[in-house]
């Protein structure tokens, strides 16, 4: 549930209840005011039948005041009256029911307990040569009731409009404020994204939290946009810078291979060469650093691409057996063993730049090669696996430490320079890039040979048989 909807629900339940309470005591309190007039009205009746009858009875005609009392009982809402001695002895009674004359008067009962519909109140009265008596007076409830039952009804119908009302003003004030945040929470989820695209955010002159929140995106989201382009422009000059360095060694790196070469063949000639382990090691190492060199090259151009440069249908079979058979001369000079297994069906192709493609499985060959000893094992494999191809290779060397695997596809990542003698991790930093590009992934575990194993899967091209 959205921010905005929770906020209103909770702000309609919370008006709810208040208005359900407001109704409550505004019921409450028009009950205790029609119980107080009707007790009111009692008192006022029982002060005018105890007049009339002290009296009549101070005149001696007590036994006709129960005419004066039907009058009273056909103008008031009066159920009965009864007049007793100082023993209890009814002397005078009235009723509008003749079945209530015996009725035994209950006067210590309030009018809110009232239960046979008859209010009885009562008061001392002085009936002259008879002495003092007592007068009762019955007063029917049903008007009561019916005032009561009106008032309900009346809250009710109060209560019903002023919880509609209030439910939906608060409903409208928790959308307003829950928008208000939604807006900035979107706006923070864009800046988190794109701080280039960051524009300000109106609504921040008041001194509320919202308001205070807004003008504090804004000041973060200027600072954000104008230290993101700083970095863009300080990244653009270093790939820049790299890029220069990386075109302009090219150059003298090819001159000292091909004069390395020229030296080493004019010794042979000569007869006099006897530095063939220096030669050698010269070699390789230029070699390893012009390779260096095309890896920074090629990783700084995919890094400013968003894409590949180029995509077309690629054999992995076929650029695996390529590979085997370049790297077939290198490993038979360092007595190491290449081996080349490939499915009996071909692979399905995959979609790709394929000499990027077979830079990584150059890189990938190339760092098995380096790091397996003399008499060991490499292993390329190529095989399907569900939707992909799976591309592996395996060495016999000492392996990648368990802690290093997670950051071996970092760019300059050295974990043991003894054990991975000239690894500064461009090559798989490219290998990782290239795959990610093609949407695949690429990973690193232990060989059946206890070395490493660094496979990749490409997702497969599907068959065009039948379509």
């Amino acid at each position: 549930m959205r921010l905005s909807h929770r906020l209103a629900l909770v702000f309609a339940v919370s008006g709810g209840l208040v208005a359900g309470g407001l109704v409550l005591l505004g019921v409450r309190s028009s009950r205790q005011e029609a119980y107080a007039s009707a007790e009111h009205l009692g008192g006022v009746t029982l002060t005018a039948v105890r007049a009339v009858v002290q009296s009549e009875a101070r005149q001696g005609r007590l036994g006709e005041v129960g005419k004066s009392f039907t009058d009273l009982l056909r103008q008031a809402q009066i159920a009965t009256i009864v007049v007793r001695d100082k023993r209890g002895r009814r002397l005078v009674g009235s009723s509008v029911d003749p079945k209530l004359i015996g009725r035994e008067p209950k006067s210590s009962r309030p009018l809110a307990q009232v239960d046979d519909g008859i209010y009885d109140v009562e008061g001392p009265v002085d009936l002259g040569p008879r002495g003092k008596g007592v007068v009762q007076v019955g007063f029917r409830t049903d008007p009561l009731e019916r005032r009561l039952g009106e008032i309900g009804a009346r809250g009710v119908q109060a209560g019903v409009t002023a919880f509609l009302a209030i439910t939906l003003i608060a409903w409208l004030i928790g959308l307003f404020a829950g928008e208000r945040l939604e807006r900035l929470v979107g706006r923070f989820e864009a800046l988190a994204a794109d701080p280039q695209n960051f524009r300000r955010l109106g609504g921040d002159a008041g001194s509320d939290e919202v308001s205070r929140v807004t003008r504090a995106f804004n000041r973060m989201g200027v600072s954000l946009k104008a230290e993101t382009r700083r970095r863009l422009v300080l990244e653009a000059e270093k790939r820049e810078l790299a890029a220069m360095l990386v075109h302009d060694l090219k150059t003298p790196m090819t001159v000292i291979r091909s004069g390395i070469t020229l030296l080493s063949d004019f010794a042979t000639r000569e007869g006099a060469r006897e530095h063939d382990r220096t030669f050698e090691l010269l070699e390789m190492s230029t070699a390893r650093l012009q390779r260096m060199v095309e890896d920074v090259l090629q990783l700084a151009k995919l890094e400013e691409m968003s894409g590949l440069p180029q995509t077309e249908l690629v054999e992995m079979d076929a650029l695996a057996r390529a590979c085997a058979k370049d790297f077939g001369l290198i490993t038979a000079d360092r007595k190491q063993n290449l081996d080349l297994s490939l499915p009996d069906e071909a692979s399905p192709p995959v979609l790709g730049d394929p000499a990027l493609l077979r830079r990584v499985l150059d890189n990938l060959v190339h760092n098995a090669v380096e790091h397996t000893p003399r008499g060991g094992r490499i292993s390329i494999n190529v095989r399907s696996e569900g939707a992909n191809v799976l591309v592996a290779v395996s060495d016999s060397g000492p392996g990648v430490p368990p802690e290093a695997r997670e950051h071996i596809f970092l760019k300059f990542f050295q974990k043991d320079m003894k054990r991975h003698v000239g690894n500064v991790g461009l090559g798989l930093a490219l290998c990782e890039k290239v795959i990610s590009r093609h949407g695949g992934a690429i990973g690193i575990d232990d060989s059946a040979a206890k070395g490493a194993r660094f496979y990749f899967t490409l997702p497969a091209m599907p068959s065009l048989e039948g379509v």
